[in-house]
Parts: structure tokens; C-alpha cells; sequence
């Protein structure tokens, strides 16, 4: 019988990441280390690791004398990391039209339109993917790494709303077309339009984000316990 493979730091890391992000711990419930530990079947160092790792990331929080704890799944954190990204997003789309190329420009708006071409053939998780893309390269067309970075750092937190949002607008039979607006002014250079367009596209009120929370809520629970 061949034995499994030994899970590397990084890897352990990447699974507990991916486990937090997707809210597969429940909100504010302790880490039990011993018991992750047993279910990736590796030693209690690398999962320290990655918790750690982790709580600098805003997945995971740390409470003195008391361990590891999923983060909290509510309505202030979903709005104030909104109005956060939001700011970074509009500075984002305003840089990549003054720095970018016309090509660069014409490029994302060619590959969002491919996307939605196909967008039917994609599961839930493939077209979430490519909505941060999307924002992920106007953010790399900004020539601002670090702004990039910050954004990168965001959509880890709001990974599992974005992926709600997906799925609503799938069953009301939308598309993004906002993403398809935005693109456009950016290929016309219109900055003011494309950034009132974007903030339009992320600003969520306080009565959709406690929508979301409780769609997340019944869904973490449901989820999470038929694992």
C-alpha cells in the first residue's frame, strides 16, 4: 500500500487558507489544533504556522491564553471593508487609464467580454474567480504594486461574499455587465465615468450586506456540518 504524501508547510498553509476563506470554520469558533492537525495528518508545528500566517492575513484571529479562532462573519466587517475597497478600487481604475496602454486597455475589456461570452460553461467558483480577476488587473494596470497588493489582500476576506453575489446575480439571470461599462470607459479614457461607475459597482448598503449575511450564515452551517 503506497503511503500518502507528506503535506509541505506551504501546502498545509494553502489548505487552511482556502478553509478559512471559505468560512469551512465556523464564524468565531476556536481552532482546535490538535483535531486539524489529525484531519490534514501532520504535525501540530505546521499548523501553528499557518495560523499564525493567517491572522496577519484577517482570517484568523488570536486571543492571549485562549488560542486560534475563526474570524466573525457580520454585517459591519462586509460594509467597512466595502468602503475600504472602494477607495482603493476608484484610485485603481483612475491610475491604469493614465499609466496603461490603449492595447492594455483593449485587452481587458476583450477578455472580460470572453469571459461573458462563456460566462454559462463556468460553476459559481470558476466566474468568482474571474470577477477579482478582473479588478485584480485593473489594479496591475495601476503600476501600483502595492496598491495591488492591498486589493489582493481584501478579496482574500471577502472571498465568500463575492462568491454569494455570484450566485444571486445568477438567479435572477443577470450578468456583470457592470464590469462590461466599466471597461468601456476605461478603452474611451473617460476617468471620472469609470470611477463612478466602479463605485457604484462595489457600494453595498447595510440592508444588502445583512442579506448576504444571512444567506452566508444558513449556508456556513449547512455546509460546514454535511462535511
Amino acid at each position: 500500500m503506497a503511503s500518502k504524501p507528506i503535506k509541505t508547510g506551504p501546502r498545509v498553509y494553502a489548505e487552511i487558507r482556502w478553509m478559512a476563506m471559505d468560512y469551512r470554520f465556523k464564524p468565531n469558533e476556536r481552532i482546535n489544533e490538535v483535531e486539524l492537525a489529525a484531519r490534514l495528518n501532520v504535525s501540530r508545528s505546521p499548523i501553528r504556522e499557518a495560523l499564525q500566517r493567517l491572522v496577519t492575513e484577517g482570517l484568523i484571529t488570536f486571543q492571549t491564553n485562549r488560542g486560534f479562532f475563526c474570524r466573525g462573519f457580520d454585517v459591519e466587517e462586509i460594509v467597512n471593508l466595502s468602503d475600504v475597497r472602494i477607495v482603493l478600487e476608484q484610485r485603481s481604475v483612475r491610475l491604469a487609464i493614465e499609466r496603461a496602454t490603449d492595447e492594455d486597455l483593449a485587452a481587458l475589456a476583450d477578455w472580460w467580454a470572453n469571459t461573458m461570452a462563456r460566462a454559462d460553461a463556468f460553476s459559481s467558483a470558476e466566474l468568482t474567480a474571474r470577477d477579482e480577476e478582473f479588478h485584480i488587473r485593473i489594479a496591475r494596470l495601476s503600476g501600483n504594486s502595492e496598491l495591488a497588493r492591498m486589493l489582493e489582500g481584501i478579496n482574500t476576506r471577502i472571498h465568500f461574499v463575492r462568491k454569494i453575489e455570484v450566485e444571486k446575480h445568477r438567479r435572477l439571470s443577470t450578468t456583470y455587465t457592470e464590469h462590461s461599462d466599466i471597461a468601456r470607459a476605461m478603452v474611451a479614457r473617460d476617468a471620472d465615468r469609470a470611477a463612478r461607475l466602479m463605485h457604484d459597482h462595489i457600494s453595498i448598503s447595510v440592508a444588502d450586506a445583512m442579506s448576504t449575511v444571512r444567506e452566508g450564515l444558513a449556508r456556513i452551517y449547512i455546509d460546514v456540518d454535511q462535511i
